[in-house]
C-alpha cells in the first residue's frame, strides 16, 4: 500500500514550510534551479549528488525559522549569517538522510578565503551553494543587471567566492539561467530532482514534522506520542497491519498544520480565548491544504478527523458516529491521551487516573468510542511506557543540537 508517493514528499515539504514564511521555500526553489545548472556545467551526472545537492539548495535556509532572520536573509549584504547556518546544518544532519552532506549548509555564506582548511569537496559544494544563493538574491531583491552581478562576482573572486564557482556561474549565465528564474515552468521542473526511495521519503516527511520544533518543541513530542499510542492501541485491538500503517501515518500528519499556528497560541498556558481557539482550530484546515492530493485518502481522513466527536460536537466538519471509521475514532483517543499524559512546557503531565477519568467522562457525553477507551485503560501503562521511549531519540537529538549549536557559534562569532 502506497501512503505517499515519493514525488509528492517535496510538495508536502514546500507547502508546509511556506506556512512559516513563503520566502523560505520560494527562494530555495530558485537556488535549487541554479545549483542544478551549476552541477550540469560542472559535468556532474551522479544522480545521488544531484538529488542531495538539490535538496540542500531547497532547504538551505531552513534554520531561518524566525521571521526577523528571514527578513535579513533576503537582503544582499548580510550581517550575522552563522546562527541560521549552524542550526540548519545540525537540524538537517539529525533529521534527514543527508548526514555530513548537511555541513554544506554550515558554510553556505562563508567567504572562500575562510575555508582553506576545509576538505576540497566541502569547499566546492558550499561555494556552489553560496554563489547560487547570491545570484538569486541579486535577481529577486537587488534587481540589477547580469553584467553588474558579473562585476560583483569578479570583485570577490578568490576572496568571497571560489574561482571554480564563478567559472561555473559564467557558464550558467551563458545558458540563460538568470532569465529562467522568472519562468514558473522551469522552477516546477527543478523540483523534480529525482525520486526519493521509500526510506528517504519517510525520512523527509518526518523532517517536516520535526520542523515544528522551530516553533514549538512540545508539538513535535506530542506528534511522536500520538504515533506510538495510536499504533499500540490499534495492535491491541487486533487491527490489521495495513490499518496500523494507516494510523501511523495519519498520526504523523495530524498536526502538520500547526507549523502555521502562532507559538503564542501553541504554548499558551490556560484556556484560550474564543479568538485564539478559532485560530488554533485552523490547524486542521492547514494540514488538509498541505497534504491535499499527496496522501492516501484513508490516511488523510484519519489525520484530518482527529478532532471530530461521535456526537457531532467536534470540528472542523461536525461529523458524527456514522461518518467516522474505527481508525479515525482511535486516533482521536490517541491524540487526547498524548495531550493529557505527556508533559508540556506549560503544564505537567496528568496522572493515569485523571486521564482515564476525562476519557470516560467524554464517553458518557457520547464523544468517544467506549471500546477504544476500554482498550486504552487495559493497556495504559504498557502503551505510555512505549510512547515515552519512542520520544526519547527526538529529545536526545534536540539536546545534541542545542549543545553543538552553542559550541559551533562560539567558534564563528
Amino acid at each position: 500500500m502506497e501512503i505517499i508517493h515519493s514525488d509528492k514528499v517535496i510538495t508536502v515539504m514546500r507547502r508546509g514550510l511556506n506556512l512559516i514564511d513563503k520566502r523560505l521555500t520560494d527562494h530555495g526553489v530558485k537556488v535549487m534551479l541554479v545549483v542544478q545548472d551549476m552541477l550540469e556545467a560542472d559535468g556532474c551526472h551522479d544522480a545521488s549528488v544531484r538529488k542531495d545537492m538539490s535538496l540542500l539548495a531547497l532547504l538551505h535556509d531552513i534554520g531561518a525559522y524566525r521571521t526577523e532572520e528571514i527578513d535579513n536573509l533576503v537582503k544582499f549584504e548580510l550581517g550575522n549569517v552563522w546562527e541560521h547556518s549552524i542550526y540548519g546544518y545540525l537540524f538537517l544532519r539529525e533529521f534527514t538522510p543527508l548526514g555530513e552532506w548537511a555541513k554544506t549548509i554550515l558554510y553556505h555564506h562563508a567567504d572562500y578565503s575562510a575555508m582553506e582548511h576545509e576538505p576540497r569537496l566541502l569547499r566546492h559544494y558550499s561555494q556552489m551553494l553560496h554563489t547560487a544563493d547570491r545570484a538569486v538574491v541579486w535577481h529577486d531583491e537587488v534587481k540589477r543587471s547580469e553584467d553588474e552581478l558579473e562585476r560583483h562576482f569578479s570583485n570577490g573572486r578568490g576572496r568571497i567566492f571560489s574561482p571554480e564557482s564563478i567559472d561555473l556561474w559564467q557558464k550558467c549565465r551563458k545558458s540563460g539561467t538568470f532569465s529562467r528564474l522568472d519562468d514558473p515552468g522551469c522552477l516546477d521542473a527543478a523540483l523534480s530532482c529525482g525520486l526519493l526511495d521509500d526510506s528517504e521519503a519517510k525520512a523527509y516527511l518526518t523532517m517536516v514534522i520535526h520542523t515544528i520544533e522551530f516553533r514549538s518543541r512540545v508539538t513535535v513530542t506530542h506528534t511522536m506520542g500520538v504515533m506510538e499510542i495510536g499504533v499500540r492501541l490499534a495492535r491491541h485491538m487486533g487491527l490489521s497491519k495495513e490499518t496500523c500503517q494507516q494510523i501511523y501515518y495519519g498520526a504523523m500528519l495530524h498536526d502538520l498544520g500547526k507549523i502555521g499556528t502562532p507559538v503564542s497560541i501553541l504554548e499558551r498556558p490556560g484556556r484560550l480565548t474564543p479568538e485564539e481557539m478559532a485560530i488554533m482550530r485552523q490547524h486542521v484546515v492547514l494540514s488538509g491544504q498541505i497534504i491535499d492530493g499527496c496522501v492516501d485518502q484513508a490516511v488523510a481522513r484519519i489525520a484530518l478527523r482527529h478532532h471530530e466527536k461521535l456526537n457531532g460536537s467536534g470540528y472542523p466538519l461536525g461529523l458524527s458516529h456514522k461518518d467516522l471509521t474505527l481508525p479515525e475514532r482511535l486516533l482521536t483517543v490517541a491524540d487526547i491521551i498524548s495531550a493529557l499524559c505527556m508533559s508540556r512546557s506549560y503544564k505537567e503531565a496528568y496522572s493515569k487516573e485523571r486521564c482515564l477519568a476525562i476519557l470516560w467522562d467524554m464517553c458518557r457525553r457520547g464523544e468517544l468510542d467506549e471500546a477504544i477507551v476500554s482498550a486504552a485503560e487495559t493497556f495504559f501503562d504498557e502503551i505510555m511506557t512505549q510512547a515515552d521511549e519512542a520520544c526519547e531519540p527526538t529529545r536526545q537529538a534536540y539536546e545534541r543540537i542545542s549543545a553543538e549549536y552553542q559550541a559551533i557559534l562560539k567558534e564563528h562569532i
